[in-house]
């Protein structure tokens, strides 16, 4: 009797166990406060532009995905009001509002940008206040005339990797003319070695 009533309770504590570790989590979407003014943009964002958007790119695939992951948009850029921004940028969203990521961008619209984070890595979210260009008519009449933006140059050549590509054309020409010489002596013995068992 002990028995069936112990091992009921472990079947019962076994069930209940795996209901409260599988019951899902309650998703909380990003909360955000007002939105930050111009001036108060223009002191703390690494980056205030307006762009069109060239290409949204979704995160990489993989086994365990997040409301996190990365979301890359291509940005032609028009006008900039603070940053050192190439004609061609991309910034960085989290994929999900969740995760206080900007769901909003689509490509061929413009927008004005408001990106945080390092030059060569900027980002931005659902609470930076970005929005298209043709409802940003208050933010443009605040930030007024702004300045273009960096055209992206060529590398300058590298004399090093010149000289580099230079050197392994040599060698390549001096490795196809040892063969053609060794093949040619081999010919002429072979040759030779013939006509003497001719005789």
């Amino acid at each position: 009797m002990w028995k069936t009533v112990t091992k009921i309770l472990l079947i019962y504590m076994f069930v209940f166990g795996l209901w409260f570790v599988s019951e899902p989590k309650a998703a909380y979407a990003c909360s955000c406060a007002t939105e930050p003014s111009i001036e108060n943009q223009l002191e703390h964002k690494t980056a205030i532009f307006t762009g069109k958007v060239l290409s949204v790119t979704e995160p990489e695939k993989k086994e365990i995905m997040s409301s996190a992951d990365l979301v890359t948009v291509q940005f032609e850029v028009e006008t900039v009001w603070k940053g050192e921004v190439e004609s061609q940028t991309k910034v960085y969203t989290a994929q999900s509002s969740v995760s206080c990521g900007y769901e909003g961008f689509k490509v061929d619209q413009q927008f004005i940008v408001f990106a945080y984070g390092e030059p060569d890595h900027l980002e931005t979210g659902v609470c930076e206040g970005n929005k298209t260009v043709a409802s940003a008519e208050k933010e443009l009449n605040i930030l007024g005339a702004g300045y273009e933006p960096m055209k992206k140059a060529a590398p300058p050549d590298d004399p090093l990797v010149s000289a580099s590509v230079s050197k392994d054309s040599a060698s390549t020409f001096e490795k196809i003319s040892i063969v053609t010489a060794v093949s040619l002596l081999l010919f002429f013995v072979l040759a030779v070695i013939y006509k003497r068992s001719r005789r």
